[in-house]
């Protein structure tokens, strides 16, 4: 058990570093919006493994686009960041890995999504951005029922069609189920990876408050 612990007190530390610079910082990301991990890996002889799974809660749309970007302790991309959209009921992989791995590339995996970057040890966080977000200032005097507080008449057209086109509900990020893994190859082992801001988090996404689905998490009020 000590052992275990030993082992394990490097990632608390960066976990704990991590949160300490999202409080502290005014540029901290907001997980009303987005969703973080604190942790990922890449080199010779590891990878990192994420599932995104839309749970076909009510209030989703029946489709939700994201941006993932692993970023590495110096603030550079590992690879090209991917955009993709995720329908309901289903789940899509991605896997952050050197290039040229003999199991995780794009032939051998043709229905994943891969970051892919260099052979040599790197590690730092994960971004989740929304492709599509809904406005949020607050103004009175339109029509749009829970787009109430959006501001350009035309944008807020735009943006009730294209929620009737998605299934009726939101495109949110944070409404998604995020999984994780740092996988060691040399014995098949690792360890989970933690999220913050999906629909495991407490916080509720940043909508008009006669338009927000009730809160999610084992910590929600």
């Amino acid at each position: 058990m000590k052992t275990k612990l030993i082992k394990r007190a490097p990632n608390l530390v960066a976990i704990l570093a991590f949160l300490a610079l999202l409080a502290g910082n005014a540029f901290a990301i907001d997980n009303a919006t987005s969703v973080v991990s604190p942790y990922w890996q890449s080199d010779a002889s590891s990878y990192t493994f994420i599932a995104v799974t839309h749970t076909s809660l009510s209030g989703m749309a029946s489709q939700i686009g994201l941006t993932i970007n692993a970023i590495d302790n110096a603030k550079a991309a590992f690879g090209p960041a991917i955009t993709f959209t995720v329908t309901e009921g289903t789940t899509t992989r991605v896997f952050i890995a050197r290039t040229g791995h003999p199991i995780i590339n794009p032939t051998a995996q043709p229905d994943a999504k891969l970051i892919q970057g260099t052979t040599d040890f790197k590690h730092g966080h994960i971004r989740v951005d929304p492709v599509a977000t809904l406005p949020n200032t607050a103004v009175t005097g339109n029509n749009f029922g829970k787009f109430s507080r959006c501001t350009d008449t035309a944008n807020c057209q735009t943006l009730v069609n294209n929620t009737h086109l998605h299934g009726g509900g939101f495109r949110d990020t944070t409404m998604l189920s995020f999984w994780g893994a740092i996988v060691m190859e040399s014995n098949t082992t690792g360890f989970a990876m933690e999220f913050i801001g999906d629909m495991n988090d407490s916080q509720t996404p940043a909508l008009a408050p006669d338009a927000r689905p009730p809160a999610q998490g084992p910590n929600a009020p």
